[in-house]
């Protein structure tokens, strides 16, 4: 499927290479080989002016549901060179006086998040496979890079956090979204030429295309349930903030922040691994599930990794990289979970999702820098506790309701086909001038029952139903269930056949 999709999305190298990049950007004070990470970065001011813009864009958007701000090549420009810019200026922020600082941390947050969501939105139109496979490719590729960083010079490094956000500026004003379909059906915007689709992938590309299953909020209760699958989890994230500072302490030595960009780095590609993973084995109502299972019971376990990190500092730095990453993509795929319409902007769940995200970590920074920390630490056990405990009885409920739905329709399915059955014996018996008694056996044995269960089901002795069968035996010239079976499937071929020429 990967291949596939390779093949039939043109130019998303670009897309990948250019969000990978920008997610880099992201995380470029929490890059310990370029500098020293300190809690102080974690303030919480620029997360609050964060959150305000990204939900005054929903806001916007909210009432603007077809406007759509990136098919402006202005726009992708000025919003990559804003990025651009205040990435350069928060490397060097430290060489300024505190207010400067704060100032070009606050709009250096606001300008990475708006091209991180932005080029998301440029993904949109790709469909929800091929934006997650972009988005996998991307989170693959950032967790390499931050990898590498791990043995290179702290000087090299910082001149390459300086190309990467021209990388992604290239890459977000330049990339066109354009796919070929099944039947070689062509999408997107741009001039792509008629592409040549083989009969025989047209299988694999309509699997590629195929959309995410969408909450169902017909009802008060699916919509709560739906809203609480996505913000739980979230809501979880918020005190992990607080752990960052476990391992802020180890750094100093030269090959100790080595280690810890590097323990950076393989969580982040672990994340694009359990996404890879998800994208090809969990594409179905499941889904969602993933995450609530996956990032809640792991943020758990890394409350006790931050208590032993001088041991499992290693691990610690992965679960956190790891289930942060996850739930980015989560979030960013929050468009093909909700149902689309005129009135409803594919960005608005995107953009709330992160705005809850971030809001929740300010929150929490700023809880942890003015409470006492037993009292904190009290409380953020309790947000976990209770979070993941929500996230666990919704994740049941989901299950349970799979569940439901696939008795459902396994009942109905059988119905039908006992029905279709019923209509093929009655034709089928007055061609062999069968009694009604025969009629009813001869739909049974069609089924695969045998004597005993025919003869509990029509309420008659085995004797009897044993009596009818040989009689049937007879009519159609055969002389056990299997040829009588291998003559059902003949006739019935016939009786479609004289439907078609009908």
């Amino acid at each position: 499927m990967l291949r596939t999709f390779l093949k039939y999305t043109p130019g998303v190298g670009l897309a990948v290479i250019g969000m990978a990049c920008a997610l880099v950007m992201l995380e470029v004070q929490r890059v310990p080989a370029a500098q020293l990470v300190e809690f102080s970065m974690f303030a919480p001011v620029p997360y609050v002016c964060e959150v305000l813009i990204v939900l005054a864009v929903a806001l916007w958007y909210r009432l603007k549901p077809r406007v759509r701000a990136t098919d402006h090549t202005a726009f992708r420009a000025a919003i990559g060179c804003f990025a651009a810019v205040m990435t350069f200026l928060v490397l060097s922020a430290s060489q300024r006086d505190a207010s400067a600082a704060l100032a070009i941390q606050i709009l250096y947050r606001v300008s990475t998040a708006l091209l991180v969501l932005f080029f998301s939105e440029r993904l949109i139109a790709l469909g929800a496979r091929r934006t997650a496979f972009t988005l996998a490719g991307a989170c693959l590729a950032s967790g390499i890079i931050m990898l590498a960083f791990a043995f290179f010079a702290q000087d090299v490094v910082r001149m390459l956090l300086v190309v990467l956000p021209a990388v992604a500026l290239i890459a977000f004003v330049a990339y066109r979204p354009r796919t070929v379909r099944a039947c070689g059906e062509r999408g997107g915007v741009g001039d792509l030429s008629e592409a040549e689709v083989v009969a025989g992938e047209d299988a694999k590309l309509a699997s590629l295309d195929k959309p995410l299953p969408r909450f169902s909020c017909a009802t008060l209760g699916d919509r709560l349930l739906a809203v609480g699958l996505i913000v739980l989890p979230l809501m979880c994230r918020g005190p992990v903030v607080s752990l960052q500072s476990s391992w802020m302490g180890l750094q100093g030595e030269g090959a100790m922040t080595a280690f810890i960009q590097a323990g950076i780095g393989c969580g982040i590609m672990v994340a694009g691994m359990v996404v890879m993973l998800v994208i090809c084995f969990v594409w179905n109502r499941s889904f969602i599930l993933v995450y609530e299972l996956f990032v809640l019971p792991i943020t758990f376990i890394s409350f006790y990794t931050a208590q032993a990190s001088a041991d499992l500092w290693f691990l610690h730095v992965l679960i956190i990289d790891a289930t942060y990453k996850v739930t980015l993509f989560f979030i960013l795929m929050t468009p093909f979970l909700f149902r689309e319409g005129e009135r409803r902007n594919p960005m608005v769940p995107l953009l709330v999702s992160f705005s809850l995200m971030i809001g929740s970590r300010a929150l929490f920074a700023g809880l942890y820098s003015s409470m006492a920390l037993p009292a904190f630490i009290g409380l953020a056990t309790v947000v976990v506790l209770a979070t993941f405990a929500g996230g666990g009885a919704l994740a049941f409920l989901v299950i349970q309701q799979q569940l439901s739905a696939r008795e459902t329709t396994q009942r109905l399915a059988k119905d039908e086909v006992r029905a279709t059955l019923e209509k093929q014996c009655v034709i089928i018996g007055a061609r062999y001038g069968l009694t009604p008694r025969e009629r009813e056996i001869l739909v049974l044995l069609a089924q695969n029952y045998h004597a005993p269960y025919i003869a509990e089901k029509l309420v008659v002795s085995t004797s009897t139903v044993k009596t009818h069968m040989r009689n049937l035996y007879g009519k159609f010239d055969v002389h056990s269930q299997a040829e009588l079976l291998r003559a059902l499937e003949r006739e019935s071929e016939s009786i479609a056949m004289e439907s078609g020429d009908r």
